[in-house]
């Protein structure tokens, strides 16, 4: 198998709008686009470089997949299957076939390395040993791919553990191609975020169905076809997602509340929508002033403290900075080294805290020759809540510790555990919760979470950035005008 670093991530409880989908605190499945096939690889026990690159933590319904090297070994290949639409959507590969003895090396070396890498040795009170002799024969006797699986996945469940799971190879592919961009979902390009009264738009993505039809952030979805959007029973199972999901050229109807409280009711044509489609970094100067509104809303994007410089040298180059402002609410985490990397936009060589494992522990360091220079000497806050998750609590207490940031909000996840991926002989993947990230005071931070400097809890969401209560209280406590 080929070792990985890698997390979970919480998404925050948005609708997501590819398919209208829900990806929320559960991850329901959803017709899907292009994913990579999963290429197997040699098993390798061997141990995991000290070094954080590439660490990723978090957690998530599922998380997406960095690239990596790969070596084929000859196990059979997933072959790929088209969904029938309108307009062809990129595939997802079947499962393959698996003979006794590949499932047989699937379910030793998961079990192995629950055993003796798992980060919590009790096992949550579950006698590992009596897991190994029930699944045992139920994996030899297994009668097609599908069973397999699920008891994998099964066995896995038994550690009553929302981080460490087992995947599939169609759900590695699938993960895989959401990390490169090219998984395509059938919709009409919107978050939305489930409030009392409705959907409230809060991004668009550019030149998006949703945004050709007018839609425009902080308007209300009221409405699917005749359906009030809060009579989630009238949609069956899926809640509102299941009438706005469909084929790539068909339409939907919704109804739009503006912010004038105007109603208007809007057809809109789904289409192909790129996972990629949505802005992930952000800089926006506030009105009337050199303040710069900074929004990271994951860690997991190749290149990202090259997306963040660049965001902040366009700013620069419109006009001095007086104080920057970080938001990395509802931010799902991501990889630990591109956290360090954006760290290190501001502070060199800092230690932020370490990790521990049953192997031992390790410093975190920013690293060295990656200063933005104009950023010396200004104050800077990040806004935090309890959906700053894992790397991105890692980065607000770095800032703390390495800038001297104001953190303002409420408190982070406490959700810091570092997950380790495994690719295995079949192209299916385990991640395992094997190391903890240690405050830089020396505290853990799992179950606790990062306190803020100053408590703000408001719907946030509701206002523009230049009335959100949490940057104003920022620039009171960072005292701008």
């Amino acid at each position: 198998m080929q070792l990985r670093y890698h997390f979970r991530r919480w998404f925050p409880c948005y609708l997501v709008l590819f398919l209208f989908l829900l990806l929320a605190c559960s991850l329901p499945a959803w017709p899907v686009g292009q994913a990579s096939q999963a290429t197997p690889t040699a098993p390798d026990m061997s141990e995991p470089s000290a070094s954080p690159s590439p660490v990723v933590v978090g957690q998530l319904g599922r998380a997406s997949r960095p690239s990596s090297d790969k070596q084929q070994i000859g196990t059979p290949e997933p072959s790929p299957t088209l969904q029938a639409t309108f307009e062809a959507l990129k595939p997802t590969p079947t499962l393959a076939p698996l003979s006794r003895d590949q499932r047989q090396e699937v379910f030793d070396d998961v079990w192995s390395l629950v055993n003796e890498r798992y980060i919590y040795t009790d096992f949550h009170g579950v006698d590992w040993n009596q897991i190994r002799r029930e699944y045992g024969p139920k994996i030899a006797e297994a009668e097609n791919p599908e069973q397999f699986y699920y008891l994998m996945k099964e066995m896995m469940a038994h550690l009553d553990d929302e981080h460490s799971v087992y995947e599939t190879p169609q759900e590695v592919a699938e993960q895989q191609a959401i990390f490169e961009g090219q998984l395509e979902y059938a919709g009409i390009g919107a978050v939305i975020r489930s409030v009392p009264e409705g959907g409230l738009i809060m991004q668009l993505a550019q030149g998006s169905p949703a945004e050709e039809a007018g839609l425009k952030p902080r308007e209300l979805v009221i409405a699917i076809g005749t359906i009030p959007f809060t009579d989630t029973a009238a949609f069956g199972p899926a809640g509102p997602i299941g009438s706005v999901r469909g084929l790539p050229g068909t339409t939907v109807e919704l109804t739009i509340r503006g912010r004038d409280g105007s109603e208007r009711k809007v057809e809109i044509m789904r289409r192909p929508i790129a996972s990629g489609a949505f802005s992930d970094v952000e800089a926006q100067r506030l009105p009337d002033s050199d303040v710069v509104l900074l929004r990271v809303s994951t860690f997991f994007i190749d290149n990202l403290d090259g997306l963040i410089r660049s965001e902040i040298e366009r700013e620069l180059r419109a006009g001095p900075i007086s104080a920057l402002v970080i938001d990395v609410r509802d931010n799902g985490g991501g990889r630990v080294d591109y956290m360090l990397e954006s760290v290190g936009l501001f502070a060199e060589r800092c230690r932020i805290g370490s990790t521990e494992s049953r192997r031992g522990d390790k410093d975190l360091y920013t690293p060295k020759g990656s200063l933005i220079p104009e950023l010396a000497g200004i104050p800077v806050a990040v806004l935090i809540n309890d959906g700053s998750v894992s790397a991105a609590e890692m980065f607000a207490a770095g800032m703390r510790e390495c800038v001297g940031a104001k953190l303002v909000g409420i408190t982070t996840a406490g959700n810091t555990e570092n997950l380790r991926g495994y690719t295995l002989v079949d192209g299916s993947e385990l991640w395992l919760a094997e190391l903890i990230y240690i405050l830089p005071n020396g505290e853990p931070n799992e179950g606790r979470g990062v306190e803020p400097d100053l408590t703000v809890e408001a719907e946030w969401w509701r206002f523009d950035p230049q009335d959100d209560p949490y940057v104003l209280a920022a620039l009171d406590l960072l005292a701008v005008k």
